[in-house]
């Protein structure tokens, strides 16, 4: 939290690092359910957990470690497992699933999910008591889009194209309070919509997940991270990206987690 000013962290992120107890050897990271813990701060951090466990062996580490760094400042469902969904789509990148089948992995995983934080026991009443929404939130986008059974490509609401229109539907219909992208749910939703529409388009993906009227930096780095695994630079200006903050030290983690996840 010492590089945070001007930056905006979330009121429960910043609770959350508050309640942890680094000097804790066993427990530290630990905190209690919080039943406000629905916002975004832990699914747009999560991307680089699909990274370190990209396969399909590894999807038990990957549920734990994105379940797991989502609770320990989202201590809530609606929160991290919109962590979970954003580090099982980066996986999904990288293994080159087709992106209309995203949807309906994430669906299928929710349940096992589900048994990991039930087993370990922490707030597991709690847990199993706010989990619906998460999966019912998703299953009623996938099938508006008729992408429950992952088979057949999206369908899009008319005049979809039109961002007045794509507003309007983010806040009114994805969102759960009238601010698009601010939960756990819908900001990997919006990034995904994105994702689906946009292609290998850098531009037009930056219009429908990082140009809207809500939180459109949490749906933006979410689909770019996704962006960034399956078409790479292809599209990017130098501009949005040669002069990035931390760039340096950015490659380097990328290059560990690379020979990490690819030993």
């Amino acid at each position: 939290m010492n590089d945070m000013e001007g930056r905006k962290p979330g009121p429960t992120s910043i609770l959350g690092c508050k309640q942890m107890s680094p000097g804790s050897a066993i427990s530290g990271w630990h905190i209690p359910f919080n039943p406000s813990g629905t916002g975004c701060g832990a699914a747009m951090r999560a991307m680089c957990i699909g990274l370190r466990c990209p396969r399909l062996d590894q999807l038990d580490d990957l549920i734990a470690f994105s379940v797991e760094s989502g609770r320990m400042t989202h201590h809530n469902p609606h929160g991290y497992c919109g962590a979970l969904a954003s580090a099982l789509f980066v996986s999904y990148a990288v293994q080159n699933k087709p992106l209309r089948e995203w949807g309906k992995g994430l669906l299928d995983t929710l349940p096992r999910a589900l048994e990991y934080v039930k087993k370990s026991i922490r707030s597991a009443y709690e847990n199993e008591e706010a989990w619906f929404y998460f999966p019912a939130k998703w299953e009623e986008y996938l099938e508006e889009r008729e992408l429950l059974d992952g088979t057949s490509d999206p369908k899009w609401p008319d005049n979809y194209d039109d961002p007045a229109v794509r507003d309007k539907i983010y806040k009114d219909d994805i969102s759960s309070d009238g601010w698009p992208g601010r939960r756990g749910h819908d900001a990997p939703l919006i990034a995904y919509d994105a994702l689906l529409a946009a292609g290998d388009s850098w531009e037009e993906l930056c219009s429908r997940s990082m140009f809207h009227g809500g939180d459109s930096d949490s749906t933006g780095v979410i689909a770019a991270a996704c962006f960034g695994v399956l078409y790479g630079y292809h599209g990017v200006p130098d501009c949005n990206h040669k002069k990035l903050e931390y760039r340096s030290r950015l490659e380097k983690l990328g290059e560990q987690l690379y020979h990490k996840s690819h030993p």
